[in-house]
């Protein structure tokens, strides 16, 4: 079985690697070593993408173990990942920030509250809300916008907050929605027909 040690690596790279060698497989398995249950969670996706078995165990220095296994039937397996973009959306909204507009931080976080509650309130929203850097304080850590992403979510709205900024910022996960990957926010930005910064 082939392994790969990520143990330091950061997101996304234990993502694009295991992808990288489950490409050049027919089938087998493949164990990838993670130093964060974050990084655990984004290979499961990628299992989930590719139609591979997924197992994950966690060792005694807080190391996960996880194995994709895949034969050669997996591409007909293969399933949405259920936080997954839609093929030809029309539009991702990406917070970067925990507020919007440069000068006055207060001002700046008023803004952007309001900009959620106003996309809550809307009839036309859109496909995905993507959070990532200090835009990850929204989903994770204040609980301000809770019940406005909880709403956008009801519209069916996807929300994906950037696993490496959750970690990066002490928190488990969000509140609200999903984490997502650097590899797939790129997927999801390239197939965007449009995307809207605030």
């Amino acid at each position: 079985m082939i392994k790969i040690n990520c143990v330091g690596d950061i997101c996304p790279m234990p993502v694009i690697k295991a992808k990288n060698e489950l490409e050049k497989i027919n089938s087998g398995g493949i164990t990838v070593i993670v130093d964060n249950e974050i990084a655990a969670e984004n290979l499961e996706k990628l299992a989930k993408e590719k139609g591979c078995e997924y197992e994950a165990a966690k060792d005694s220095d807080g190391n996960y173990y996880v194995i994709l296994h895949k034969d050669k039937d997996s591409e007909d397996k293969l399933r949405p990942p259920p936080l997954s973009l839609p093929s030809g959306l029309s539009s991702v909204v990406v917070i970067s920030s925990d507020k919007m507009g440069d000068g006055d931080e207060k001002l700046g976080q008023t803004l952007i509250k309001g900009f959620i509650y106003a996309l809550s309130e809307s009839n036309e929203v859109p496909d995905a809300i993507v959070f990532y850097n200090s835009g990850a304080h929204i989903t994770a850590g204040s609980q301000e916008s809770l019940e406005d992403l909880k709403k956008l979510e009801q519209k069916g709205v996807l929300i994906l907050t950037c696993g490496a900024c959750i970690d990066f910022y002490g928190y488990k996960k969000p509140h609200v929605g999903g984490i997502t990957n650097m590899y797939e926010i790129v997927e999801k930005f390239l197939a965007a027909g449009r995307i809207i910064r605030p």
